[in-house]
């Protein structure tokens, strides 16, 4: 995957946060994200990976506006859509879409395919029968289900091809940017790979653009151009997908190395090795979080990580938030 360093970005991400307000009588805030910077450039994938609670999902909700963002700034093609009005995002979906995990469960049952993938057409373009008709054969086609498809129900497909249903549906509106919010991860391996191929393929002939979602940096890493690592809302290490998922320089970026499986029985051991020593990790009774959100779970903390908060800085074209990456670096090499 090449960099695309040129270009001026197409979603431009600063500074964001999103809190949620806990419900009942306790009540309080949760701080999902916290001053994320990210950006993604015209024909670019950027993955966004980390654990469950991470932030990731959230960030990608923030952009579509389905979560209002209680800081920062996002924008889209130049223009800011940070607090865009329901009908700015009628519009705003023309160009930006999405592909959630679960597609049967955003589909009527009731619906033909046909039917639901003409929806947004008719309600929010105002396309014609015939025009209509035509994105909807050539989204299906480009997706790999026959013209018949239309005329069925989401219960006649198996997940896998609703998944491919899914991506069609977002495709009617000819985007430049879709959100893949864990677009894979309840599929099996052998249709994780089909779909990742054709969401692949999709980008090379019109041209996507990719914000991609997952827990799993293996499946991220095949698809991005560029990583970014969360962890509590934060970003700790982002770069080319090639040099954070193939050399990862933060401990939390390597624990999900680590996570992920490998056919090499000797591999697999030093990977489950090093994932013990992470979570095994525990904080001294008398520290506080006021330093590295991942302190508690390091194996390489030091009393500086428990006191100060390390910042995300540049490593030769990886940005690391660490304040050991020297020391983590060189044990790695």
């Amino acid at each position: 995957m090449t960099e695309h360093t040129g270009t001026a970005a197409l979603l431009d991400v600063r500074d964001l946060s999103v809190t949620y307000r806990r419900a009942g009588r306790r009540g309080g805030a949760v701080n999902a994200v916290r001053g994320v910077d990210l950006t993604v450039r015209p024909g670019e994938t950027v993955g966004l990976v980390g654990e469950s609670g991470s932030g990731k999902s959230s960030i990608g909700s923030a952009v579509l506006g389905l979560v209002p963002a209680t800081g920062g700034r996002v924008a889209f093609d130049g223009a800011d859509i940070t607090h865009s009005s329901r009908a700015d995002r009628r519009l705003l979906a023309r160009r930006m879409q999405v592909v959630f995990q679960d597609p049967y469960g955003s589909m009527n049952p009731a619906h033909t395919i046909g039917d639901t993938l003409a929806e947004a057409l008719r309600h929010n373009l105002g396309l014609p029968e015939d025009t209509i008709r035509e994105r909807v054969l050539a989204a299906l086609d480009d997706v790999g289900l026959p013209p018949g498809a239309m005329h069925r129900y989401p219960s006649a497909f198996s997940g896998g091809q609703r998944q491919r249903i899914a991506i069609a549906r977002a495709l009617v509106m000819e985007p430049d940017f879709i959100v893949c919010d864990e677009a894979v991860s309840a599929l099996d391996l052998s249709v994780q790979a089909q779909v990742l191929n054709l969401l692949a393929s999709l980008k090379r002939t019109r041209g996507l653009s990719y914000l991609f979602i997952s827990h799993d940096l293996s499946v991220v890493r095949y698809l991005s151009d560029r990583i970014v690592v969360l962890y509590a809302g934060r970003v700790v290490e982002s770069g080319p997908a090639a040099l954070v998922a193939g050399r990862p320089s933060h401990p939390y970026t390597r624990a999900l190395l680590a996570a992920a499986p490998v056919p090499d029985p000797e591999v697999q051991r030093r990977r489950q090795a090093e994932r013990r020593r992470t979570t095994a990790a525990t904080p001294p009774a008398d520290r506080t979080n006021r330093g590295c959100d991942f302190a508690p779970r390091c194996p390489f903390a030091q009393d500086t990580c428990w006191t100060t908060r390390p910042e995300l800085t540049d490593h030769d074209g990886i940005a690391v938030a660490c304040h050991r990456y020297d020391q983590i670096t060189s044990e790695a090499a």
